[in-house]
């Protein structure tokens, strides 16, 4: 009889490989444990699936564990589970989900030192070399280098196949090994005291809805629940929830869209519960990252709280999650993290038996559809709606700022209270047009127009992120008559400066050319009053503590509309909603929103703060269309370094979805580029099915079949 290990590795693949066990390791390997293992001439680090002793069949040749690396599981059974149907529902490699999942300092990466062998000196004494194979020689004659040295010195992009030819020819030799992170000594949380609190009676419709959700986290069930109400209510019955669960044995997950809000929430929970609540999120240093984690894993954590990493901390025996801001976008699948966090909680609770709280002012349509359908909404009640709110028709009051936005401006800035306004569009413009032959610029990539940004004198591709120069004229035609069309938010800033000359006015987005210690000036010197006028993209709603301001102002949100998205009604609606909470609670608060589709049920309802209204017109068009939650969508990308074999496998993908069924509806493909700035292409493959079980059988069958590197996205 002989041990096997059945192992799982960071790697694009579908099923794990089986590795032997040597005998003094035998008592040692565990599922959920880090093991060392070789693959393909390094060493990888793999996790345990499941063991197994059985005899050795004849003629089976198997490479052992090299290494355990762990003294204890790293994933308990419940995590491996959750994060095996969070591959299978997303199809994306299990083995990539769980190295995602760990600090890097656990992670142990192979490392490959190179050395001229007497036979690669010999040649380039004689200079028999190729010229790249020469290059490498001279840099090896003087010692030996790392492949990433050897690639940053001599600036070529296939390094790595160059190394391994002159492997194969003797030229060179290789010596590997593993490379650590540097381990942190753990150490241990310096006691706090906890300030004992007044818990003041709460509220009547959310101590009703603590007493419906505890009923239900008594039973150790997966329930879900969507909360409907402000922020304050829905904090208050976190709160109350995290208690109950904290008096018995359980744990916590809270997971909210931003870093910046994250750890404030963080430090008011600490405040009453202590080091039992540990911070999770991406930009975490190293060190803390480490520790936290450890935390987790060894039960100090109860609560584990942050953005979308927090979904996968270590935490066992989880008894409710939480899940706050539900409507927002940070939450979607995107470039980095391609799945849907909500749809991640909402499986982690049901492997765990966990109660799912998501809570929001205004949740996504679909998920209070779902909800209201299935019983399990609660709505907190909302407050009278108190702001005063104009609406303006761009179509009457021409201008980039309308007359009566000027002249409220012009009166708060008599009183001294400070103004917000929002326009969501990066740049001076959004596109040059040459007057003579109507050529636009646009990226090479992706074709998207190219927006024009003055302070930099540069051309830029939103989508790709490239930057160009400013071109003299046209690239088509020679003509100088270049006419910037769509005004952006720099050209409405020199319009304000103009207005008010002796005020100060700074304008912020995400991609200002200003540092980031600028920025949080600006921020900061807002907050003091120092700042008459602060003009902003959606940015600025994620800034942590912004203050309310005497005037808010919302320039053309109508944009949004125009979105090639089934949701932009949804995300014009919320983003107006989000814009509208700065205005100052008090008489003399108020907002103007300018735009030319003031008729438009979107902005019409947040404008009255309606989320019911807009609720009941977008799901008839919902309805009518056939979009989720009256379907499933699914966006699958594939992605190549060939741009023709990436075509041709796409084609191919088609076709082989055509055979296979002729209910899906399918878009595309068209080609696209990775909003990250990545150079590689990619093609974009839209599916629409009734139920997202047909796509998954239909996806099961042909998403072995092509062999790149390719992901899927869905809405339902």
């Amino acid at each position: 009889m002989i041990r096997y290990a059945d192992v799982l590795l960071p790697l694009p693949l579908e099923e794990p490989f089986t590795y032997s066990v040597p005998p003094p390791l035998a008592e040692r390997v565990q599922p959920g444990m880090r093991v060392l293992v070789p693959f393909g001439g390094k060493l990888l680090t793999g996790f345990v699936l499941r063991t197994a002793a059985r005899t050795r069949k004849k003629g089976m040749t198997l490479k052992p564990v090299a290494e355990v690396l762990d003294d204890q599981p790293s994933f308990p059974a419940s995590f491996l589970a959750f994060t095996e149907k969070l591959s299978r529902y997303f199809f994306i490699p299990w083995g990539e989900i769980l190295q995602a999942s760990l600090p890097p300092s656990l992670l142990v990466r192979t490392k490959a030192t190179y050395f001229l062998s007497q036979k690669g000196a010999q040649a380039l004494e004689n200079g028999v070399l190729r010229p790249g194979e020469e290059a490498v020689a001279l840099w090896l004659k003087k010692k030996a280098y790392s492949g990433r040295f050897l690639e940053r010195k001599l600036g070529l992009k296939n390094i790595a196949s160059l190394l391994s030819r002159m492997e194969r020819k003797g030229l060179i030799a290789v010596k590997r090994g593993v490379r650590r992170e540097k381990r942190r000594k753990k150490r241990k949380a310096p006691f706090r005291p906890v300030q004992l609190e007044l818990h003041f009676s709460l509220e009547k419709s959310v101590e009703q809805a603590g007493h419906r959700i505890q009923a239900v986290l008594a039973e150790n069930r997966f329930s879900p629940f969507l909360v409907v109400g402000s922020r304050e209510k829905r904090q208050a019955l976190y709160l109350e929830l995290i208690r109950r669960v904290r008096r018995e044995v359980g744990g916590v997950l809270y997971l909210v869209p931003e870093i910046a809000l994250a750890s404030d929430i963080v430090s008011r929970i600490r405040h009453s519960l202590g080091e039992e609540v540990g911070l999770f999120h991406s930009q975490l240093p190293t060190p803390q990252r480490e520790l936290e984690w450890q935390k987790a894993r060894e039960g100090l954590v109860r609560v584990a709280l942050g953005a979308r990493s927090a979904l996968f901390s270590p935490l066992e025996e989880v008894k409710l999650i939480i899940l706050d801001e539900e409507h927002d976008d940070s939450y979607d699948q995107g470039d980095g993290s391609p799945f849907d966090i909500r749809k991640g909680a909402w499986l982690r609770a049901k492997e765990e038996g966990a109660t799912l709280v998501m809570g929001s002012a205004m949740p996504t349509v679909e998920a209070y559809y779902r909800a209201q359908k299935e019983g399990h909404l609660i709505n907190l009640g909302g407050e009278e709606w108190t702001k005063r709110v104009t609406l303006v028709d761009s179509r009457k009051d021409h201008g980039l700022v309308s007359r009566l936005l000027l002249e409220k401006m012009e009166e708060k800035l008599r009183t001294g209270e400070p103004i917000l306004l929002f326009f969501n569009r990066r740049g001076y413009a959004a596109y040059f047009i040459c007057a003579k032959c109507g050529f636009i610029p646009r990226c090479p990539r992706c074709r998207q127009a190219l927006a024009y940004h003055r302070k930099e004198e540069k051309l830029a591709c939103h989508s790709c992120r490239l930057l160009f120069p400013q071109p003299p004229g046209c690239s088509r035609c020679g003509s100088r008559l270049l006419e910037k069309r769509g005004p952006g938010i720099e050209a409405v800033g020199e319009e304000l400066k103009k207005a008010f000359p002796q005020r100060r006015i700074e304008v912020l987005s995400a991609d200002a050319p200003s540092s980031k210690g600028r920025r949080e000036t600006i921020l900061g010197d807002f907050r003091k009053g120092r700042v008459d006028i602060l003009l902003g993209t959606r940015f600025l709603i994620r800034q942590p503590d912004l203050p309310a301001a005497g005037l808010v102002g919302i320039l053309h949100p109508e944009m949004l509309l125009h979105l090639a998205d089934f949701r932009s009604s949804q995300r014009a609606f919320q983003t107006v909603m989000s814009f509208l909470r700065f205005v100052k609670p008090s008489p003399s608060g108020e907002a103007i929103i300018q735009t030319g589709a003031p008729e438009h049920f979107a902005i019409a309802t947040a404008a009255r703060g309606d989320y019911r209204a807009f609720y009941e017109q977008e799901i008839k068009f919902r309805r009518l269309m056939g979009y989720p939650p009256f379907s499933c969508l699914a966006e699958v990308i594939l992605e190549g370094k060939n741009s023709r074999r990436l075509a041709a496998q796409a084609r191919d993908f088609v076709k082989k979805i055509k055979e296979a069924t002729p209910t899906v509806e399918i878009f595309g493909p068209s080609l696209g580029f990775s909003a990250s700035g990545k150079s590689t292409p990619r093609i974009k493959i839209g599916l629409k099915a009734k139920r997202k079980q047909s796509l998954d059988r239909l996806l099961s069958r042909v998403w072995p079949t092509v062999p790149l590197r390719k992901r899927a996205s869905f809405f339902d």
